[in-house]
This record gives C-alpha cells, sequence and structure tokens, in this order.
C-alpha cells in the first residue's frame, strides 16, 4: 500500500504563511472571555487515566530536533488534546510508529478533561489539535478570538477524504458555525445500516443480566417497576466479592451533566443540543432543560432522586470520575451502565454478568443500528486547529489521512499485515487482534485498548466518521464491527439475552432488541433530523449566562438527587429554577427560541 502523503508546493507555503499572519491574533484580553465561555455536552466515551511516560519530554524533543521521516522529510511534532487515554508520545506505540512512517508526524498527546481545556483556552497556550470534548460552546469563543487557524484555504485544493465523506458537516461547520469560513471538523458521522444491527445499542440503562435472570426476570412495565426490580437485585447482591458495596445506579463528575441529561432523556427519543437545550427527535421540538418545570431533565432528576431514596443510588456518584465509575461498573459495584462502552469483568463478575436494556421501563431505545446522522454532534468533541499552530497543513494532513479509508481503519483496527490483512479478498482480523477479539479480551488482556503498547483507538477522536461506517470495500473501518466479527465474539451471557427475548432468533443482543421493536416490545428512531443542530451561534452574552447555569446546576446536582422526599425536592427544584433565572436565563433562552426558528427554515437547504 502507497503511503499516503501530500506535494507541496512553493505556492502554498506562501499561502500558509499569509493565513498564520492574519490568525495568530490570540491576546490575553480574550481569554478571560473564552474561559467564562463554556458549557458541557455529550462527550464520548473516554476512560481517563492520568498518568504519563517519564520520558516523553525528552522523546517529544528528540523529536523536534531535526529527525528525518523515511523518505527524508523532516518529521515534525504537533501537540494533541483528546481521547487518548492518558498522556503520551506516539512513538511509543504501534499505530503512532506508522503515522510516523506515513506522514513524518510524531504526536504528543494530552488526555483532554474540561479543567485543562480551560487553563490552556485561558492562557492563550492550546495545542496544535483540539478535540472540544466537554466543551461544544467553546468553539464560536475561540473562533470570535482568533485562536482556531481557518480550514477553507488548505480545503480549496486539498482533503478530498474530508470534502466527501462530510459534506454538510463542512457545510454546517462554514456557514452556520464559522460566518463563512470552516475552524472546525465535525464528529460522529454516521451513514444509515439497518440490516447490520449494532452489538449492544448505544446509551441507555444496561442492566445486569446474570442478576435479573435470577429473579425470574420479572415483568417491567413502569420506571417504578423497574426501580424495584433493581432494588432487589441489590438486596441479592449487596456487597461485591472484595467486600464493596453494591449499588444499582451511579454517576460521574468530570463530564458535567452528562449521567442525568443522556441515559433517561435519549429513552423518550431527546438528543442534548449546546445551550442546555434537549431536541425531541420524536415531535421535533426544543425543550430548556432547566426552565421547562414538567421537561424530560426534570424528570430524570426525579427518577434518579427515587433511587437515592431507595437506596440504589451510589452516593460517590456526586464525586467520583468517570475513570472511577467505569472501574465500579467492572468490578460490579454498580448494576446499570449508563452507556454500552461501561461492561462487567467477566473475570471477576462471571460469563453471565452481560449488561443490557430491558424492555417496559423506557419506551424508546437509543441507536440499534447506525443510523444517518449527517452533521454528527457538531461542536460537541469537534476537532480544531490552533492559530497558533507552526504545522497547521501538517496538521490538516494528518485529518485528511485519518478520515481516508487508509488511516480511519489503522486507528480503530489496527496495522495491516499485523492486525488484519486482506485474504481472499476480505479484511480479516489477525494476529493478536483477532485472539483478543474472539476471547471477549481475555487473551492478549487490553490488546485494544487505547493505552496498550499497539494504540488502538487512541487517535479515533480526530476521525470526523464513526467506526461503523462502511469503507470502499463494503466493510466498517473498525473490523469488529462487521456482522461476522459480531457473531464471533457473542458471549454466553448474549446468547442468553438473546434467546429469551426472541425465541432463538436473534443471534445477539442487537438483534433482539431489533425484535423487540418489531414485537412492539421497543421504540426505535428511524431518522435523526437535524434542526436542531442548525441553529446559530447565540451571543457571547447569552453563552455566559447559559454556562453560568449549567455550572450551577453541576455544583447543586447532589442537593436534587439526595432530597428526603418528594416535597423536599419539589422546594428545590423551584429554588434552582429560581437562581438560574435571576441570572437573565429567560433573555439569553430568547436567542435560543429565536435561533430555533431560523433552523426550521435552514433546514430546507440541507434536504
Amino acid at each position: 500500500m502507497k503511503p499516503f502523503r501530500y506535494k507541496r508546493t512553493r505556492e502554498w507555503d506562501w499561502e500558509v504563511r499569509a493565513i498564520m499572519r492574519k490568525t495568530k491574533l490570540w491576546k490575553k484580553t480574550t481569554a478571560v472571555l473564552v474561559c467564562t465561555a463554556m458549557l458541557a455536552g455529550l462527550g464520548a466515551c473516554s476512560k481517563e487515566t492520568e498518568t504519563g511516560g517519564a520520558g516523553t519530554a525528552a522523546q517529544a524533543e528528540s523529536a523536534k530536533a531535526g529527525e528525518e521521516a523515511d523518505d527524508g522529510e523532516e518529521v515534525i511534532t504537533l501537540t494533541v488534546m483528546g481521547e487518548v487515554g492518558n498522556d503520551c508520545i506516539s512513538i511509543d506505540d504501534a499505530i503512532g510508529r506508522k503515522i510516523k512512517e506515513e506522514l513524518g508526524i510524531v504526536l504528543e498527546c494530552t488526555m483532554v478533561t474540561n479543567d485543562k481545556l480551560k487553563v490552556m483556552a485561558a492562557g492563550g497556550d492550546l495545542p496544535d489539535i483540539i478535540e472540544l470534548h466537554e466543551a461544544p460552546t467553546m468553539a464560536k469563543s475561540l473562533i470570535d478570538a482568533g485562536a482556531l487557524y481557518p480550514m477553507d484555504s488548505w480545503l480549496e485544493n486539498n482533503g478530498e477524504n474530508i470534502k466527501t465523506k462530510l459534506p454538510d458537516g463542512l457545510k454546517w461547520s462554514k456557514d452556520v458555525l464559522g460566518g463563512g469560513q470552516t475552524y472546525v471538523l465535525p464528529v460522529a458521522i454516521e451513514v444509515t445500516d439497518k440490516e447490520n444491527p449494532k452489538k449492544n445499542g448505544f446509551v441507555s440503562f444496561f442492566t445486569r443480566w446474570d442478576y435479573y435472570k435470577e429473579l425470574g426476570c420479572p415483568e417491567i412495565a413502569s420506571e417504578d417497576d423497574y426501580l424495584n426490580v433493581l432494588k432487589q437485585m441489590v438486596d441479592a447482591h449487596p456487597e461485591t466479592e472484595d467486600g464493596k458495596k453494591v449499588y444499582a445506579l451511579s454517576g460521574w463528575t468530570d463530564w458535567g451533566l452528562w449521567p442525568y441529561k443522556i441515559s433517561y432523556p435519549f429513552s423518550f427519543g431527546y438528543e442534548n443540543l449546546d445551550n442546555n437545550q434537549l431536541f425531541s427527535h420524536v415531535t421535533g421540538e426544543l425543550e430548556d432543560m432547566f426552565t421547562k418545570e414538567d421537561g424530560i431533565f426534570w424528570k430524570s432528576l426525579a427518577f434518579f432522586n427515587k433511587a437515592y431514596r431507595m437506596g440504589i443510588m451510589d452516593p460517590e456518584a456526586f464525586t467520583m470520575k468517570n475513570a472511577q465509575y467505569h472501574s465500579k461498573v467492572a468490578n460490579g459495584e454498580v448494576l446499570v451502565a449508563a452507556a454500552n462502552w461501561d461492561t462487567p469483568d467477566l473475570a471477576i463478575c462471571g460469563e453471565n454478568a452481560g449488561m443490557y436494556v430491558l424492555p417496559g421501563a423506557f419506551p424508546y431505545i437509543a441507536g440499534i443500528y447506525p443510523l444517518e446522522s449527517r452533521l454528527g454532534y457538531t461542536t460537541t468533541n469537534a476537532i480544531c486547529i490552533s492559530a497558533n499552530c507552526k504545522y497547521p497543513e501538517k496538521a490538516m494532513e494528518l485529518l485528511e489521512y485519518l478520515n481516508s479509508d487508509e488511516g480511519s481503519r489503522l486507528v480503530r483496527t489496527g496495522i495491516q499485515g499485523e492486525d488484519w490483512d486482506v485474504v481472499d479478498g476480505k479484511p480479516e482480523l489477525t494476529g493478536k487482534r483477532l485472539d483478543n477479539f474472539i476471547s471477549n479480551n481475555t487473551k492478549e488482556k487490553d490488546y485494544a485498548e487505547k493505552t496498550s503498547p499497539q494504540g488502538i483507538g487512541k487517535y479515533a477522536w480526530m476521525c470526523s466518521t464513526q467506526a461503523i461506517n462502511p469503507a470502499a470495500d463494503g466493510y466498517p473501518y473498525d473490523l469488529t464491527n462487521a456482522k461476522e466479527y459480531t457473531m464471533l465474539s457473542v458471549s454466553a451471557a448474549d446468547k442468553d439475552f438473546s434467546d429469551y427475548y426472541s425465541a432463538g432468533k436473534a443471534q445477539y443482543p442487537g438483534e433482539a432488541y431489533v425484535q423487540l421493536v418489531e414485537d412492539g416490545k421497543m421504540k426505535a428512531l428511524d431518522t435523526n433530523r437535524i434542526t436542531g443542530k442548525l441553529m446559530e451561534p447565540v451571543s457571547d452574552e447569552a453563552v455566559k449566562i447559559f454556562s453560568k447555569a449549567d455550572e450551577y446546576f453541576q455544583a447543586n446536582i447532589a442537593k436534587i438527587i439526595t432530597c428526603e422526599d418528594e416535597a423536599a425536592f419539589e422546594t428545590q427544584k423551584q429554588k434552582m429554577i429560581t437562581d438560574i433565572l435571576a441570572m437573565g436565563y429567560e433573555k439569553a433562552l430568547t436567542q435560543v427560541q429565536e435561533q430555533f426558528a431560523k433552523a426550521k427554515e435552514m433546514e430546507k437547504q440541507f434536504q
């Protein structure tokens, strides 16, 4: 396979220098505005590990010191901040070394967190490539401050993969967000494939199957039924084998309000947007999270409050980080996971400790098969380049490569000839990658983890398309998403759950969910409306108000969920609504509603 490279011209170099002279505008006086303008949104599924290799800085300096790539070109280093698993240098893993070989680029990686983003933005010291992981509204503030590199000149003559694979995403970035220029690349662009259900949904309330079956699979026809079942499960298993207290539900703090604005609202057909808004794909209407008293967000908080009063909500939910939450699910201390990527460790919890969405409690199940998402997550998790980047054209070259079939499969599946190869005309997993996958991570332990020496998944956050999207060969970028590999990784619990809910028709949980939908026991969305994502940014003043309100709710989330009874919950609810209205919230909300009305008209341009 030919290395993926671009030709550079003197004209191109001159053009880049001109752009950099115009865009290097960051000043300390704008930094404070940037720091105050950030909100939380849907994040992708980071598992944060606050560690880093002692030799990282020295290795990075070595890479910067004029080392040459295999073709004689100088190797350059880019600083990046995203969901890399831990702070690291890319030449420490096999895929990072492959990127260096292909592009002459070494990546000095920092794990993204809200706090790091705030500090770096406030100091005007952003990395070269940034993932706006939990700060979606930060994009507009960075654009206004001149802190981001405009991509249009480069894209004019380059970037065929980017332009081909996310045309509507680019149109949104330029026309809706950027005011005529492209500053960010949205991620999670997805194409519809109802013939290939995902293995186990997306976000919901994934419940321990072995404990539910132990109870005799009692019928669930309401939220109260579900909570009562969870209480029975906790009562039957109050502690783990190592003596840790068991809870049904939990949460974490470092993704903002994610635990409360995702799983429950998505189970009713909603999606989260910027500025504290939730959008219903069922009705096509917008709903403010904080001020709509009978809205879905308040119903979510009431659900978690009821769980707390029943003694099945983990009190550490209000203090711990996502990494601790992940560990608790793996260890069997938490019996319900908010997303499909948090799973029990079978070596600890047993081979039947699968986690699945049980029918009856909630009407909708999210993400059971790939569904067209032309704009992806818009600003949430979006990728941008700092205006201070010394090598913006190389940064763009990297993003273009990672959106090619070759690059996207590299960072998601592994190295061709080592982790996968073409066999009889079809791409297939090989070697340790295959052994690890079909053993459900019991062989070659953690081989496909971001922090492993192989580096699989570590750089996938820079890809704009979803891992399940097909490459030109018709197979997903991440080959483990192909149905034949889904079948190879079906566990005893997967099979047991699927048999129970489909009378043996379904081969794995995703197919069982489809069967439940066909049987009328669950609902699934057939289309993704884009109306809510087409709203233009509101004023800086409004963003500050929305950010302040979000921070207020984060600071007070424990107070509302731990209320001792319904009366106390209602009192605290009214206090919180009154407090944010006093911030000038209604005035800011009027801007959002005006932009939503415009978005309904703009949607016609994307049809």
